[in-house]
């Protein structure tokens, strides 16, 4: 089983991203001539692949210009890691690309049809956190056309990396997301910015109060939100090859790098679980079925992951019902309250888990019929959707 693991203790960026996975690959005649392909077939774009070292650490350093220039901060010093910063793409000028423009230029580009299909999925979170940011229709967002070109580079760069590497397993660790504040068109924010929260949901990070700059942009968290999932702990395995992405920025005592470990594992050995989750229950006898089927749907209208209501014998040999609901960590306070609300317990138990996940997916044939893919850790597997195919024979 080949597992990438993904360290991003100071951050993450598409640059970054990109070098780390180029590095990762022994920056292989193919994997480099792929990288240089892309560059030559963006407008104005040209990239340099260079060999440095970031607080005595060598790694592979990207650097993109765009009609010779490469995106700098209003006072000419890079934001962070010198990369591209999406909500800074996010003022309206008529100079800029919308996502539509955007998404035309990857379909041009010379990468496979998955890698195209991976690059617009990034643009589509990117372009969809920017819309609930700044309360304004997907198709309104544009990136200005200096930033909009570097990024395209570096996602569709990045997508054609990660199809190289195939893993069977791709995570990574807790995100530093830097600290203090970054400017952008929309005026001086505090770091992370509210497009980079929305983006790094799910995913552990950390501030930093040894640096006031962003770590994490927009782009490295899409991609991050992409390709990985988020583990507590590095997955046990053999490492076969270690890769350094270094970012622009050469901070005191610090290694300014995404570190990218590409290892293998035997079967399950190096298989951990990529997702956690809180279980509610509690124990009812005191409201009818239809009441409690209310209560149900309305957890589940919620965005409960599960529930269930299992019959017992409680106190006093009286009949009851357990009702456990599952849903994402960060919402049990939010399940808690709602189960309190709509059922007639004064109490709720609460229990953290840890679990196995495949990635999935799901896809509508012309029969009307869902089709329900998932893999990961080294499994593949597809059921149809019972309900879609009674649904379709009527």
């Amino acid at each position: 089983m080949k597992i990438l693991y993904l360290d991003c203790q100071m951050g993450a960026a598409g640059d970054m991203i990109t070098a780390a996975l180029l590095d990762v690959l022994k920056s292989s005649e193919e994997a480099k001539a792929l990288v240089y392909k892309i560059a030559a077939a963006i407008p104005g774009a040209e990239v340099e692949i260079t060999d440095e070292k970031r607080g005595g650490i060598s790694g592979i350093h990207l650097s993109v210009r765009i009609n010779g220039e490469e995106e700098h901060a209003p006072d000419g010093d890079h934001f962070g890691h010198g990369h591209v910063h999406n909500h800074e793409e996010g003022g309206h000028s008529h100079g800029g690309y919308g996502l539509k423009e955007i998404e035309e230029i990857i379909g041009g580009l010379p990468v496979s049809a998955a890698v195209k299909a991976k690059a617009k999925d990034v643009y589509q979170l990117i372009a969809g956190a920017e819309s609930e940011v700044h309360g304004e229709p997907v198709e309104t967002i544009h990136f200005h056309e200096l930033g909009a070109l570097d990024a395209v580079f570096d996602v569709t760069a990045a997508c054609a990396m990660f199809e190289l590497i195939n893993a069977d397993q791709i995570c990574c660790g807790t995100v530093n997301v830097g600290g203090g504040v970054v400017r952008t068109a929309h005026g001086v924010m505090s770091v992370p910015t509210p497009a980079s929260e929305l983006l790094l949901s799910g995913i552990l990070t950390r501030g930093d109060a040894g640096i006031k700059t962003e770590l994490c942009t927009p782009t490295g968290a899409a991609l991050l939100k992409t390709f990985a999932k988020y583990v507590p702990e590095r997955p046990a395995m053999t490492a076969d090859s270690v890769g350094f992405g270094l970012g622009t920025k050469d901070f005191p005592n610090r290694s300014n790098a995404v570190k990218a470990v590409l290892g293998t594992a035997e079967d399950s050995a190096g298989v951990v679980p990529n997702d956690e989750i809180a279980e509610l229950s509690c124990n009812i006898d005191d409201m009818t079925g239809e009441q409690l089927g209310y209560a149900a749907e309305r957890l589940r209208g919620r965005g409960a992951l599960d529930v269930a209501l299992i019959p017992a014998t409680g106190k006093k040999n009286r009949p009851m019902i357990i009702l456990k609901v599952m849903c994402k960590a960060s919402a049990e306070s939010e399940f808690a309250q709602l189960i309190l609300k709509e059922t007639s317990t004064f109490g709720v138990r609460a229990a953290s888990f840890r679990r196995y996940t495949l990635e999935r997916e799901f896809t509508t044939g012309k029969d009307g019929v869902v089709i329900k893919r998932g893999w990961g850790y080294g499994i593949e597997k597809s059921k149809q959707e019972f309900d879609t195919i009674t649904r379709s024979e009527l």
